[in-house]
């Protein structure tokens, strides 16, 4: 287990070609609920867990589902389970990262404080959600042979589809 995550830090500090990650089911299905966990960890601050836990499953739900299309419309299908279980596993350990910092955004806001407050632990989010995306882009860049800026198109393509998602479905929750 030690290894895997030593496989996944490595890929988030770019020092393990993606080709390395094993091509396992169990590994997958392993990596996307620790995903959908720690995803669901970071948004409770401000979201009932159930809402957590749906945001969170959506997500990896999406991002499936896109690159799945995107690797075979490139004739890469079976890279499939290498690259989400990467991207996956990747996405853990950095979240793992921002739990901590979540929790501590939360302590230094002032319940009479409206709207966003900047802090240092969201800066350092914001940062390590930049680098989530380079992740996510030389994983993805790897397994379908594209220029790194097709790639980040792609996941910032994603990341929007799921925020008009999430968008439309709080619209509609409205009165």
């Amino acid at each position: 287990m030690l290894s895997y995550f030593r496989l996944f830090f490595d890929l988030c500090l770019f020092r393990q070609p993606a080709e390395n990650v094993p091509r396992s089911d169990t590994l997958l299905f392993l990596t996307g609920a620790a995903a959908i966990v720690t995803g669901a960890f970071n948004a409770l601050p401000d979201e009932r867990i159930s809402s957590a836990l749906l945001l969170a499953t959506t997500q990896i739900l999406l991002f499936a589902a896109v690159i799945w299309i995107a690797l075979r419309l490139r004739g890469h299908r079976e890279r499939w389970v290498q690259t989400m279980t990467g991207i996956y596993g990747a996405v853990t350990v950095l979240q793992l990262v921002t739990i901590p910092l979540s929790s501590w955004h939360a302590r230094l806001i002032l319940p009479e404080t409206q709207g966003m407050a900047l802090t240092l632990p969201l800066m350092a989010i914001a940062a390590i959600s930049i680098w989530t995306l380079a992740v996510m882009s030389s994983v993805l860049r790897q397994a379908m042979q594209i220029p790194v800026a097709a790639a980040v198109l792609i996941i910032i393509g994603c990341q929007a589809l799921l925020l008009m998602i999430v968008f439309s479905f709080v619209g509609s929750a409205g009165p």
